[in-house]
Order: structure tokens, then C-alpha cells, then sequence
């Protein structure tokens, strides 16, 4: 009924396609008609039942693929969180102010923070958590 090289091919257009088309969904299918394409070339005899080999793999990629975009494009981000991108971020002491409160230099900026330990004007420190809108350091 179809042959192998028409599955190949009708896969191969469908992935190619879906660079020109928004959204995610053609992927599944060329990938399953690619599926169906080896199925194809191993066992030509399988006639219209190719068909429904086809319809299974398209649901199972559609399925699964759904699920992996989710998680890799439901990651969380710490892109507009400057306190979650500072934390574990290394820097150094520039002064000492009243204790525990301290001012370090993280990639050139200053800021006013907390210090949770002994530290001394030009010890390293690293950033632990945030307290009151303040970095809680302690010597790296």
C-alpha cells in the first residue's frame, strides 16, 4: 500500500515543516512516520495495517514529546530574581560596618550585606541566602 521511501519522505517534509510553522506538533508525527517508515522497510507485507501502526506511534510521540517540551520548557528561570542569581555567587569584603552588617563587591557592584561569621575587610566571601533584602555572606 505505501512504501518505506514514502513514509521517509513524508516524515522528512513534515520535520522540515515544522520550522516554517508555529508551535510543536508536526515534529510528532515526522517522527512517527519516520517510525513507520522502518517498521515499513522491515515488514513490507504489512499492507493497510502500516496504517494503523502509523496512528499508534503518532498518539505515543505526540504524548510523550507534549510531556518532555513541558518539562524542559517549564524549567524555572532566575532571570527577573536577582536575589536567586547572586546566591552562591563569590565576592569580597570592602568594608566592615556595624556588626553583622558589611558592604561586599559582587562582579563590580556593591551591596550592603549581612555577614554570617567573621569577616574582615578584603576576605573573600560567597553568598548564602537573602535576609531583608540583604545577601547573608559568610567568608569563602
Amino acid at each position: 500500500m505505501y512504501s518505506a521511501y514514502f513514509w521517509l519522505v513524508l516524515g522528512a517534509v513534515l520535520i522540515v515543516a515544522e520550522i516554517f510553522v508555529p508551535g510543536v506538533f508536526i515534529l510528532w508525527v515526522g517522527i512517527a512516520a519516520l517510525a513507520t517508515a522502518g517498521v515499513a522497510l522491515l515488514f513490507p507485507s504489512l499492507g493497510a495495517w502500516i496504517l494503523l501502526f502509523f496512528a499508534i506511534v503518532t498518539v505515543l510521540t505526540a504524548f510523550v514529546g507534549t510531556k518532555v517540551y513541558m518539562m524542559i520548557t517549564s524549567a524555572p528561570s532566575t532571570l527577573n530574581e536577582l536575589a536567586q542569581q547572586l546566591v552562591g555567587k563569590r565576592g569580597v569584603c570592602i568594608a566592615r560596618l556595624d556588626d553583622p552588617e558589611i558592604r561586599i563587591r559582587i562582579d563590580g557592584v556593591e551591596w550592603a550585606a549581612l555577614s554570617d561569621g567573621d569577616i574582615d575587610t578584603g576576605d573573600p566571601v560567597v553568598v548564602l541566602r537573602f535576609q531583608d533584602a540583604k545577601p547573608v555572606v559568610r567568608s569563602a
